[in-house]
C-alpha cells in the first residue's frame, strides 16, 4: 500500500469513526496528513502501561485488547479497540505515561499521530483543541458509567451493557458480530469464565445472541438488555 493509500485509510476512519466524525473536514484531512501507518501481528504489543505516551493510535483494521495488571499479576481487560476507535490520547496529551497496555488480538493496522503534531495542531487550530476536550470528557463519562455499573448492576446486566458498548464502538446496529472470546468478556467484568459462559449459553437458547469460537453475535440488543434487567429485578 503506497503513501496515498495510507492517508486515505486514515482519513476514512477519521470520517467514519465515532471520535472524529463530527470534526471539520479540513481538520480531518490535516490529521490524516500527519498520520503514520503501522502494522502489528496477532499477540504483538502496541503500547505498554508505564511507558511514555508520545502518540495516539487509531484502529484502521483488526482489534486491540487494552488491559491493566495488578502487582500480583492479575490482569483486567479495560476495553477492546475496534476499527474507528482511538486510544492513547490521555498520555499523548498530558505527556505522562501510558495508563494501560494494548495488544493486537489479530493482524491489526493502525494510524499513529505523534504528541508533537497533536499539540502543534491544537495550538494552531483551537477548534481541534475544543474537540479533544470533548473526547476526554467522553472518556471520563464512560469511566464513571463503568464504576456505577460495577457497583449497582447485576452481572447479567453488566454483561449485556458490555456487549452493547462493543456494538456501539463497532458502529453497527444489531445484529452485530463482535470478535471477542469468553475469557476476554469475563476479564472485562472481573467475573469467572464459567459464569459468563453460562449466561451466554442461556441467552443463546433464548435466541438473543449467537456464540461461536472467538465471537458473540448480538441479535437484538434492546431485547437482550431488557431480559437481563428483568432477570435482575425478579431476583430481588
Amino acid at each position: 500500500m503506497n503513501s496515498n493509500s495510507h492517508k486515505l485509510s486514515a482519513l476514512s476512519i477519521l470520517k467514519g469513526g465515532s471520535w472524529f466524525k463530527n470534526l471539520d473536514a479540513t481538520l480531518q484531512q490535516e490529521l490524516a496528513d500527519l498520520s503514520v501507518i503501522r502494522h502489528f501481528q496477532p499477540g504483538e504489543t502496541i503500547f505498554i502501561r508505564g511507558e511514555p505516551g508520545d502518540c495516539i493510535y487509531g484502529i484502521i483494521a483488526g482489534a486491540v485488547r487494552v488491559t491493566t495488571q495488578s502487582r500480583d499479576g492479575r490482569e483486567l481487560s479495560l476495553n477492546t479497540m475496534l476499527p474507528g476507535d482511538i486510544g492513547g490520547e490521555i498520555a499523548a496529551l498530558d505527556g505522562g505515561v501510558r495508563t494501560a497496555t494494548g495488544t493486537a488480538l489479530e493482524a491489526t493496522t493502525v494510524f499513529v499521530i505523534s504528541r508533537h503534531h497533536m499539540r502543534e495542531l491544537m495550538v494552531r487550530q483551537p477548534a481541534f483543541a475544543l474537540h479533544m476536550i470533548d473526547v476526554l470528557c467522553a472518556r471520563v463519562r464512560n469511566t464513571s458509567q463503568q464504576v456505577e455499573d460495577a457497583a449497582f448492576l447485576s452481572l447479567p446486566e453488566r454483561l449485556a451493557r458490555q456487549l452493547g458498548v462493543m456494538v456501539e464502538v463497532a458502529g453497527h446496529t444489531t445484529p452485530c458480530r463482535i470478535k471477542i472470546s469468553q475469557r476476554e468478556l469475563a476479564s472485562f467484568l472481573n467475573a469467572s469464565r464459567q459464569v459468563v459462559n453460562g449466561l451466554l449459553q442461556e441467552w443463546q437458547r433464548l435466541g438473543l445472541i449467537s456464540v461461536g469460537r472467538g465471537f458473540v453475535e448480538v441479535g437484538d440488543l434492546p431485547a437482550l438488555i431488557e431480559h437481563a434487567g428483568s432477570a435482575a429485578r425478579s431476583s430481588w
